[in-house]
């Protein structure tokens, strides 16, 4: 395991707060009218994808053929409604965030979320000025598990990907990052938190064992 990485990107939800219930939560107050339910041992299949993959999933799932457009401004609508209220980001966050801005480490957010979603939730975290960057699904081709967010992310940081870090949760965001050319830590502290995966570079519990010797110039 090589240290002196000069940046970190984040993805958003499971991993700077625990978003996946109020997403999961969405899905169903979407498909309930339609007399479906997700269930929320098949969540697992569409964490970490963009909003469309994970609705062309669903849509397969349940047989349904009308057109997806109907779907997504519903989700939309019912997770904004949500984002309203006060959100508070994972344990340790906040913490690790200033550990890295003091030390002078560039820090950043790929996330496949909307770009409206990105910008609600880390306002209500109270962290959106303390990104350089963030990346949305809305800004790149392909969403992960493709390497488009991550690749955007270390270019618009100015850093070669080889020398950033990302921290994912997801099987679709390790893949993402690792196809960008990221060194991808696990992270399983959210509720949804997977099993450990195997791609995984790293994998770690919680940000307490976010190991700071990694970083450049880290002490």
């Amino acid at each position: 395991m090589s240290g002196g990485f000069r940046a970190v990107v984040f993805d958003l939800d499971g991993v700077l707060w625990d978003g996946e219930p109020v997403y999961y939560a969405a899905f169903n107050t979407v498909l309930e009218p339609l007399g479906h339910h997700l269930p929320e041992s098949e969540y697992d299949e569409i964490m970490g994808l963009s909003v469309e993959a994970a609705w062309e999933w669903v849509l397969n799932r349940f047989d349904i053929s009308e057109s997806a457009e109907p779907f997504y401004r519903a989700y939309d609508k019912a997770v904004l409604e949500v984002l309203k209220e006060p959100i508070e980001p994972l344990p340790g966050v906040r913490e690790l965030v200033a550990k890295l801005r003091d030390r002078g480490i560039r820090i950043a957010v790929a996330s496949a979320s909307l770009r409206q979603w990105v910008d609600a939730t880390l306002d209500g975290i109270g962290l959106r000025t303390e990104f350089e960057t963030t990346v949305s699904a809305s800004e790149v081709e392909h969403a992960k598990p493709a390497p488009d967010l991550y690749a955007k992310a270390a270019e618009r940081l100015g850093i070669p990907p080889d020398e950033c870090l990302a921290v994912e949760d997801t099987t679709a965001g390790i893949a993402s990052a690792k196809a960008a050319g990221l060194f991808a830590i696990q992270l399983r502290a959210a509720s949804t938190a997977l099993p450990p995966i195997a791609e995984a570079d790293l994998v770690i519990d919680d940000y307490s064992q976010f190991d700071l010797s990694l970083l450049d110039g880290a002490e």
